[in-house]
C-alpha cells in the first residue's frame, strides 16, 4: 500500500476514535436517572441525578436496602399535594439529608435523618408544607451551601 493510501486508513480510524469518544462523553453516566438543579445560597448550581418517587410503591420504598449512594444521585420524592409529609428510615442503611420543597421549587426545611437499627424507628416531620422530598446522603445540603430559600428546578 503506498503512502496515501496509509494516510487516508490513518485518517479513517482517527475519524472513528472521534466520533466514538464524543459518542461515550454525550452519553449520561446516570441511566434512567432525571436530573434535577439545585440553586445554593452563593447562586452556584449543583446538579443531582434522581430516581422519581412518584406512585405509591415508589414513595413507601424509597431508598430502603441500598448500602450506598453516590454524592450526585438521590430520589425525588412527588406526592399529590402539598402538606406535611414524615419520613422514618426503616430498613434504610444510608444516612440522608430529606431536603423539603414547595410547589415553586423553593426550599422549606431540611432534615438529617440517620439509619434506623432498632423498633420502633423515629419519624422526622418538616416545620413546613411540601410537595417535593429530595433525599441524599446526608451532610450533601451543608457541604454544598443548599439552604432554606435555595431553589430545585427539574429540567
Amino acid at each position: 500500500m503506498d503512502v496515501a493510501g496509509n494516510k487516508l486508513i490513518y485518517a479513517i480510524a482517527a475519524s472513528a476514535i472521534l466520533v466514538a469518544a464524543i459518542f461515550l462523553l454525550t452519553q449520561s453516566q446516570h441511566p434512567g436517572k432525571e436530573e434535577i438543579t439545585i440553586t445554593n445560597s452563593a447562586g452556584q448550581q449543583i446538579p443531582v441525578y434522581v430516581e422519581i418517587a412518584d406512585n405509591m410503591q415508589k414513595l413507601e420504598e424509597g431508598l430502603m436496602f441500598r448500602k450506598s449512594l453516590p454524592e450526585d444521585e438521590g430520589m425525588l420524592f412527588v406526592f399529590p399535594r402539598q402538606g406535611i409529609y414524615a419520613f422514618w428510615m426503616k430498613n434504610t442503611l444510608v444516612a440522608l439529608d430529606a431536603i423539603y420543597t414547595d410547589a415553586n421549587g423553593t426550599i422549606v426545611d431540611i432534615i438529617q435523618m440517620n439509619p434506623c437499627i432498632m423498633d420502633p424507628c423515629p419519624t422526622y416531620a418538616p416545620d413546613s408544607e411540601a410537595l417535593y422530598v429530595l433525599e441524599v446522603n446526608k451532610g450533601f445540603s451543608e457541604r454544598h451551601g443548599i439552604k432554606e430559600g435555595g431553589k430545585i428546578v427539574l429540567k
